[in-house]
This record gives C-alpha cells, structure tokens and sequence, in this order.
C-alpha cells in the first residue's frame, strides 16, 4: 500500500537515527555484487552477511566473508553518500557515490579523487523502517528474469550482537 517508494527512503536517508538492516535475499551474485565489493568471489571465500546501514545521506554496506580454512572471517565496509533524485516513476532512484572502503585488516582505503570513487544506482522499489527493497537498474527496466536484480534487505535489530557472532565485530 506504498504507492511512492520514494517517501519512506526519504524519511530514512534524511533522519538523524542511524538504521541497520541484513540482506535476506538476493536475486544473484551480479546483483550483490553491484552494491558489494565483489570480494567474495576469490577462490576459497564465501559471502557470509550483507548489511547496510542509512543514515543522514550516509550509507555504509558491511561485508562479512568467510575464507575457508582456519582464518578468521573478514569484513569489509564501504562508505559513502546516497543521494535521492526527483523522480516521477513508481521506483525511487536511490544514487550511491562510495569514497572510501575500510578492509578486512582494519585500514582505510580513501578514493582520493573523484575519479577514484564508486557511484551506483538502485531501483528502489519499497522502503521503510522495517524493509528495503530494491533493484539493479537495467537498460531495458524491469527487475530481470525471476527477480535476478532484486535485492531485499530487512530491518536488523542488534547488528553489532550478529557481527560478533560472526566474529568479526
């Protein structure tokens, strides 16, 4: 019953209140990897969790991989702005400009410049305190055959409870 999306991402982005929310489903690998670093695709790593957390035009997507063996999980956290366009459509465009990665050692990687940072778009299809839902923008619109760009992200109540349960906290 949300017929503009792009009222409840407003509300989100533009709060002071920090909001946590964990990836429960992904359409396919393309499409985490569009908002991810696409570091779980090296041999012997396996995507673990996905979160994002909003704020006032900031966002900040942690990454929680696996590497298989007796090493300990990483995580990797990208951070940026988010930008929200007029938009007339029955999806909000969300705009993602990353500028800076914090790695699985710990370190900071800043962009530096700007043609060093990573910008993004998403479809955003519903949003509120409780959901996220969105999608790969593609050439010919629409979310892609069964749902491969979509993107689901739910609300997550104690994200720093679930990264020390993964050890990585």
């Amino acid at each position: 019953d949300n017929p503009n999306p792009n009222t409840g991402l407003r509300g989100l982005t533009a709060g002071q209140k920090l909001r946590d929310y964990r990836m429960v489903w992904a359409g396919s690998d393309d499409a985490i990897c569009h908002v991810g670093t696409g570091l779980h695709n090296v041999p012997l790593a396996r995507l673990e969790e996905v979160f994002l957390t909003l704020g006032k035009k900031r966002i900040e997507v942690k990454e929680v991989i696996r590497i298989l063996g007796p090493f300990p999980n990483v995580r990797n956290t990208l951070k940026g702005d988010v930008a929200l366009p007029k938009s007339s459509s029955t999806a909000s465009k969300m705009k993602i400009e990353y500028d800076s990665m914090i790695d699985g050692t710990g370190k900071q990687i800043l962009a530096g410049s700007e043609t060093n940072k990573r910008a993004l778009d998403l479809d955003v299809l519903f949003a509120d305190e409780n959901a996220i839902v969105c999608a790969v923008p593609s050439e010919e619109g629409g979310v892609g055959d069964q749902g491969s760009k979509v993107l689901f992200f739910a609300a997550e109540e104690s994200l720093n409870v679930k990264l020390e349960m993964l050890r990585v906290a």
